[in-house]
């Protein structure tokens, strides 16, 4: 992201990213993984190629990583869950950025102004 070096600029990108902060629905910091597989049944249509899909949600807690089985009719609703958490992190990337080129332009502008006095 390209920041332009004047307050006034950088406070306006900043408010505005500000209020993108509201999550629009649940979030997720997870990754969603899809497995095949075969299942027990010999007369299935699995063992003759195409495999049963089944998708997984991993997470860490403390360093630790868990899966969880999530049924299919609720796979696009956790996929939606996930990205919102993507989309608020990028958010916060940006708005971490725009607060230290905010510093950095403060800084900047004392300085100049004590060499003017």
């Amino acid at each position: 992201m390209r920041v332009r070096r004047h307050p006034g600029n950088i406070r306006r990108m900043l408010d505005s990213r500000l209020k993108l902060v509201r999550a629009a629905q649940p979030l997720l910091a997870a990754s969603l993984s899809t497995i095949t597989k075969v299942c027990g049944n010999p007369s299935c249509h699995c063992h003759q190629g195409s495999k049963h899909q089944a998708h997984h949600l991993t997470y860490k807690v403390r360093g630790k990583t868990h899966t969880v089985y999530v049924p299919v009719d609720f796979t696009e609703e956790v996929r939606s869950w996930i990205e919102e958490h993507r989309r608020l992190k990028r958010l916060l990337q940006e708005i971490t950025q725009l607060s230290l080129a905010l510093v950095r332009c403060h800084c900047q502008e004392q300085r100049r102004r004590q060499g003017r006095s």
